[in-house]
């Protein structure tokens, strides 16, 4: 605010010099002064919040891990709590940071239950629960409020299976190839196959992997397939992908790609997976 009143003074002062000094063509004059000093002090504003961000960062970055993951957290939980428990991918990420920083950090594994829950993801919810309710005190009250969510999840989950257990299966049968013949580069990569349900978690519902030396290749997804209490039946959307990596299930840098395919599933479906290099 005191930097406006600056500009708004500096601004009359040069609009003043300009109309006794030049008449009309004053105006001009002071325009271009107070362009001249709109951009100056817009240029300390910037230089100001750099230098103040660049002093937070590096005093998180000093911190011991514990203590930067309770602040990534807090700040992470504060946004949660403003969108009404609402979390996008960034916050979700923030949450995993803390985690990755400090496995034990209990508002980031009850954030991310919270999270989970109210996805449908009720094992998730109860393993993420599980581990916080061993680091609080026994029979606190954060501690009996964590075992009956734990008690809830669990329930959640086994009504959720019983559920998926009743509909009636589906199985994907897939020819996977190549866009070009396999360079020795890539020649003891692995392809990892994979089925995600459209809208809901990122985790697989069924993944295969084969190695890349064997393309192309004829294979078939089925439950047996499945990850995590996961299930392919009929009835579900799903997108059907193939990544070939010299990494692990994640990837990495440098990994080929099919183009998803969508499918809503018959008790037998069948499609073509054709994976391509990187663009360059």
């Amino acid at each position: 605010m005191i930097w406006m009143g600056v500009l708004a003074v500096l601004f009359l002062l040069g609009l003043g010099f300009g109309l006794r000094r030049y008449g009309r063509k004053g105006v001009f004059i002071a325009g271009m002064i107070g362009a001249l000093t709109l951009g100056g002090t817009g240029a300390l504003y910037s230089s100001m919040g750099a230098y103040e961000m660049s002093l937070s960062t590096e005093a998180l970055n000093n911190l011991p891990s514990s203590e930067r993951a309770y602040v990534i957290a807090q700040a992470a939980q504060d946004e949660f709590m403003a969108r009404g428990r609402v979390a996008d991918q960034d916050v979700v990420n923030l949450f995993r940071m803390a985690l990755d920083l400090d496995p034990n950090q209990v508002t980031a594994l009850g954030s991310l239950g919270i999270i989970a829950f109210e996805a449908s993801e009720y094992n998730e919810a109860a393993s993420l629960w599980t581990r916080m309710l061993g680091l609080l005190p026994p029979g606190s009250d954060q501690a009996n409020a964590i075992a009956v969510g734990i008690e809830r999840a669990r329930a959640r989950a086994g009504e959720q299976q019983a559920a998926l257990d009743a509909l009636p299966e589906a199985t994907i049968a897939l020819r996977v190839g190549l866009t070009t013949g396999l360079p020795e580069s890539m020649r003891d990569a692995t392809v990892f196959v994979f089925a995600r349900a459209v809208g809901g978690s990122p985790r697989p519902v069924a993944a295969k992997r084969v190695p890349a030396a064997s393309l192309p290749l004829e294979l078939t997804l089925s439950n047996q397939d499945a990850l995590m209490g996961g299930r392919l039946h009929t009835g579900l959307q799903v997108e059907v992908m193939a990544r070939m990596t010299l990494g692990d299930a994640t990837g990495g840098t440098g990994d080929w790609f099919s183009e998803p395919v969508v499918l809503d599933l018959q008790a037998t479906n069948q499609t073509q997976l054709v994976i391509a290099p990187p663009a360059p």
